[in-house]
């Protein structure tokens, strides 16, 4: 149990330093939608019993001509590992781009355990990456090549594409 207090403080930590990141002069932003202590910013409301997995959703707001004309809602899912193992991080609003799987799964380096991953990385540090990586596709990392090789050999056809599925799944950026 003494585990999972300490799991919830560093949850609640991260979770405070999202919220902060809906303000004017953040250059990266983060829109709040869902926390696993529930809708209330009460210390009650934090779990007492140990889970296996917990979520937390809301909306980034990119800023590269193509993407910065919706929000995206992504989900990340932390184990009860967490701080020692990164979160899972999935696209809830459909995007293209060569970085998504088809499923909305987000990948890059930084959140695979053997590779940059380190425990005191932050839930701040993990948004930021994504928004930076949505707005500057890394290419080494495409999991699908097919669009990585679009946005770098056509990028006309990427960028048309790109902005088709964002209009059909367009999210307020407010």
């Amino acid at each position: 149990m003494a585990g999972t207090n300490k799991l919830n403080k560093a949850l609640w930590t991260n979770i405070t330093e999202l919220k902060l990141m809906n303000k004017e002069d953040t250059p990266i932003k983060f829109l709040f939608d869902k926390s696993p202590f529930g809708d209330d910013d009460d210390d009650d409301d934090r779990p007492e019993t140990e889970q296996t997995e917990y979520t937390i959703i809301g909306r980034i707001l990119p800023n590269s001509d193509i993407f910065k004309e919706s929000a995206f809602q992504i989900e990340m899912k932390l184990t009860n590992r967490y701080p020692f193992e990164p979160p899972e991080v999935r696209f809830l609003t459909p995007i293209y781009h060569p970085n998504i799987t088809k499923d909305g799964k987000f990948c890059h380096a930084l959140l695979m355990r053997t590779a940059r991953w380190k425990p005191n990385t932050t839930l701040v540090e993990v948004v930021k990456a994504v928004v930076e990586h949505i707005d500057n596709p890394d290419i080494d990392y495409s999991v699908n090549h097919d669009i990585g090789k679009e946005y770098t050999e056509r990028r006309e056809e990427f960028n048309r594409k790109a902005l088709a599925m964002i209009n059909k799944h367009k999210l307020s950026r407010n």
